[in-house]
Order: C-alpha cells, then sequence, then structure tokens
C-alpha cells in the first residue's frame, strides 16, 4: 500500500512538471504512465503471493511422557504430556499426529531407557514402520531425526519395536513440524 502511494505522489509531480513544459512532459508522462501501470502491477502481484504464504498452516508439535512404563512390543509410546501444539494436529488421546495438509515434514523421538532394559521404538507412518531406533540399556538416551511427505490425514507415532522397552517419563519425547 505504501508503494502505490507513492507512485501516486511522484505521478502527481509528473502531472505538474507536464504543466510547466508541455511539449516535452507529455512524452515523459506517458512513459512513466506505463511504467507506473507495470511497478502498480508488479505490486499487486507481490502482495496475492505474499498473502498465499500467510494462510498456510504453520504445524509443530513437543509431547513428552508423562510417567515412566515399560511397554509391550508393538505399544503406542504414551507421549501424553504437550510441551505444545501450534495447529492442533498432534492427538494427546491417541498419541498420533495427523498431518492437516500435504507437505515435507521433520519427526524426531528420543528414548530414555532403565539400566537393565534395552528395546526397539519404531516410527510408524499409516501403520507401516517408517523407521526404527535401537536403544541400548544404562540409562541410554537414544534418537533420531527423519523427514517425510505427508498427505493430508496420514498419520504418524511412535511405538515399541520388536522386544519390550522401559521408557522414563520426560525424559523421552517426540516432535514434528511442517517444513513446506
Amino acid at each position: 500500500m505504501k508503494s502505490k502511494t507513492l507512485v501516486c505522489v511522484v505521478l502527481c509531480q509528473l502531472v505538474v512538471l507536464t504543466w510547466l513544459t508541455p511539449a516535452h512532459g507529455r512524452g515523459l508522462l506517458s512513459n512513466l504512465m506505463k511504467q507506473a501501470e507495470t511497478l502498480s502491477h508488479g505490486l499487486d502481484l507481490a502482495s496475492k503471493v505474499g498473502d498465499i504464504g500467510s494462510h498456510r498452516n504453520d504445524v509443530a508439535f513437543t509431547a513428552v511422557t508423562s510417567s515412566s512404563k515399560t511397554y509391550s512390543t508393538g505399544s503406542t509410546i504414551a507421549f501424553n504430556t504437550l510441551k505444545n501444539n501450534y495447529g492442533n494436529a498432534f492427538n494427546r488421546g491417541n498419541y498420533r499426529f495427523t498431518a492437516p495438509s500435504e507437505g515435507l515434514y521433520v519427526f524426531s523421538w528420543s528414548i530414555a531407557t532403565h539400566t537393565s532394559y534395552y528395546g526397539n521404538t519404531r516410527l510408524m507412518k499409516n501403520g507401516s514402520v517408517y523407521h526404527q531406533l535401537n536403544c541400548y540399556k544404562n540409562y541410554q538416551q537414544c534418537g533420531a531425526t527423519v523427514t517425510m511427505w505427508l498427505k493430508r490425514n496420514d498419520q504418524v507415532w511412535v511405538a515399541s519395536g520388536y522386544s519390550s522397552i522401559y521408557v522414563y517419563a520426560t525424559y523421552s519425547s517426540f516432535s514434528g513440524w511442517k517444513l513446506h
């Protein structure tokens, strides 16, 4: 809007100059009018492109486990305490992320295990293993970060893998966000 105002002010000044030197100024004014029209069209287009970006759905979440627990093989890890949930795409009831729109997403999860336990966790996408992570005993902290393309309503969650796993509360987390 400020750019359009500036264009109008410049054109008004040129009109005044045209009255002072009519023969020479008309050609200059005609040329400047064409340039101003092109500039105005470009500003309108830039404004529309900027509006497209402002309407996208920003999505990000981080959730942690609220209690220490042993999860049996194939169980969904209960990341039930939300640190943030921008876009409300993470469901605290079933511990799953549901993509609100198609795009490239990043997911990261970290598991803290007990001294006598080791285990495997899996990042699940619509019921299929997308990536897995082995955690070793002695209070090991293990984690992974992956990118994946999701379609609208695709679901992602973390589950225990081929064995049971003991997960420490508050030290274990699951995060995700949309890149674009």
